[in-house]
């Protein structure tokens, strides 16, 4: 019995060893198994930390890069906004700069500069002699700004050091279209196309650690500077034929040439020679040739730059119709308004008759046997633009006066002459203005004989589409002597403006020819009202020429003022 039972004993205790020896395998197969999961885990986790801190690095390159990009561009602007005339490169901004195999330079106009095949500038005598600024590696090889520009100096601490090397950054222009160019729609924008690198410090230059390509489209602005009177043409015309002309203060004389003429132009900038071309004499005005500026493709200002309200002179009696007036002290008509020095009409008649309740006053002389009138007109501001209030705009088919005198109240609106074609023709009577030595036009104060000389507030202008033939033109041509013509803004784009003997004049002249016939012309493009005022800063405020988006006309000066579109980066 006793040994039944020890014999079971002993199975069972083998049978207990034997399960214990198999746990002790499981469990050491269960630690090995967490040992290698454990292993694998810290390694994928040791993986990605390293793969994390080069994503990290990397990431952090491109960033400098774009970064780089971001800050080149703007010290390119910088350079080219500089407000200091003698640091002005504005004028870049009208060349483009980017890769063309097709134009001169492989398109690179910028570095044109100072060369013997200098780029062409609309404003043909435009002094481009400061050139490109230095770059800072002083090599003869290297151009700003398309060559590399580190943005630090060498001297300057490191802009990173990742424990390999310093690392630096550098910036340079891949290209630069000009508005018309850019292939925006609008043709004020333009587009540059700035790269940045990172690379580290004596690397070559095939080798970076990230580049970033910015291209940001911007808008240019050209305009004259309203407080600078010398940079504003105070005479300008197509068709030049200056004389012995004597400006009495600031601005310039515009002449218009196309770009077929601008060569002939260009090597005579500032010199005689060019006073010459103007058919000009330079005994009256000091530094006459510096004062003759040339353009090429652009256009006299609109006759819109002098409205606002645009109240008409309208025919008593026909609402909505202008009313045209003849006035003529030495060709009378013979019918109709018979005898009279001043007819008018309305617009859309032939028919010339009296006007009433004029305040006109007149003498008749007998003169080699024939009747001569004499006359003084006053259009009283209840006279013109009748119940209206605002600029007055009045319409002129003819105005010939040899001896009389016309005067315009303007003191308290401006008043804008308009000469249109005359319905006379058969008569043979052209559409001008002509003013003899003895005769006079001129804007008075109320109830005032006195000429107020404020130019801006009598303006002469055409209507005419036909451009005229140059000094023989008859028609919307516009004739001075001595002083009949005190003061006046003359815009005239299809018209012509001729001396018949020496002239003085306050005021601006914008016509399409101007003919002085060896006259002397005395031109003073300044206000006679006060002296912190300059006249064309006097016009602005009167004609409200900021609302207008007129920009000046004359020497320009042409920023990047902002962004018209959000910045594009191109990592690679």
């Amino acid at each position: 019995m006793s040994r039944q039972f020890s014999a079971r004993n002993r199975v069972v205790q083998h049978h207990a060893d034997s399960q214990h020896k198999g746990q002790q395998g499981l469990t050491l197969l269960m630690v090995l198994m967490l040992g290698t999961v454990l292993t694998a885990g810290v390694s994928g986790l040791m993986a990605r930390q390293i793969m994390s801190r080069r994503l990290s690095a990397k990431e952090s390159y491109q960033q400098l890069a774009e970064a780089a990009a971001n800050n080149g561009l703007n010290r390119i602007l910088g350079r080219l906004n500089n407000a200091d005339p003698a640091e002005n490169r504005g004028f870049l901004f009208n060349l483009d700069n980017r890769e063309n195999i097709n134009e001169a330079n492989n398109g690179f106009h910028w570095e044109r500069l100072n060369t013997d095949q200098p780029p062409e500038f609309s404003e043909i005598c435009q002094d481009s002699s400061i050139g490109l600024p230095a770059h800072p590696n002083q090599n003869s090889d290297s151009v700003w700004p398309t060559t590399e520009v580190p943005l630090q100096a060498q001297d300057s601490p490191s802009l990173r050091n990742d424990g390999v090397g310093t690392i630096a950054s550098f910036y340079r222009l891949r290209g630069y279209s000009s508005p018309g160019t850019s292939g925006h729609a609008d043709s004020g924008e333009a587009k540059f196309i700035i790269e940045g690198i990172v690379r580290r410090e004596g690397a070559p230059e095939d080798s970076f650690l990230a580049r970033s390509r910015l291209e940001r489209s911007l808008y240019i602005q050209s305009w004259v500077d309203i407080s600078r009177s010398q940079d504003w043409g105070v005479l300008a015309a197509r068709h030049l034929e200056l004389g012995p002309v004597q400006l009495n203060g600031p601005g310039l004389v515009l002449w218009h040439r196309s770009k077929e003429q601008a060569g002939t132009v260009l090597g005579n900038c500032n010199s005689s020679n060019l006073v010459r071309q103007v058919g000009g004499d330079a005994r009256n005005t000091i530094n006459l040739a510096s004062r003759i500026w040339p353009v090429v493709d652009q256009e006299q200002p609109p006759g819109t730059i002098f409205r606002t309200t645009h109240s008409r002179d309208g025919f008593p009696g026909r609402p909505g119709e202008i009313r045209v007036w003849r006035i003529d002290d030495d060709n009378l008509l013979q019918s109709g308004c018979r005898n009279r020095v001043v007819c008018h009409r309305p617009g859309e008649g032939t028919a010339y008759s009296r006007p009433t309740d004029l305040q006109i006053t007149r003498r008749r002389t007998r003169v080699n046997g024939r009747q001569q009138t004499t006359a003084t007109i006053r259009l009283r501001e209840n006279d013109i633009c009748t119940g209206q209030t605002g600029d007055c705009h009045v319409y002129l088919d003819r105005l010939n006066l040899s001896r009389s005198r016309l005067l315009i109240e303007n003191s308290t609106r401006p008043v804008v002459l308009h000469l249109l074609g005359s319905v006379n023709n058969q008569a043979g009577e052209e559409s001008a203005i002509t003013l003899g030595s003895e005769a006079q036009i001129c804007g008075v104060d109320v109830n005032s004989n006195q000429c107020n000389h404020r130019p801006e507030r009598l303006i002469i202008t055409t209507e005419s589409a036909q451009v005229p033939e140059g000094c023989a033109s008859r028609n919307q041509a516009i004739t001075l002597s001595g002083e009949s013509l005190p003061a006046a803004w003359i815009l005239m784009r299809q018209g012509t403006v001729s001396l018949e003997s020496d002239t003085v004049l306050r005021g601006m002249i914008w016509s399409h020819s101007f003919c002085a016939n060896n006259h002397r012309l005395s031109l003073t493009a300044q206000s006679s009202t006060s002296v912190d005022s300059s006249l064309v800063a006097q016009a602005s405020e009167l004609w409200d020429w900021g609302s207008k988006g007129f920009a000046g006309y004359g020497r320009t000066i042409t920023r990047g003022v902002r962004g018209t579109s959000l910045d594009q980066f191109q990592r690679f």
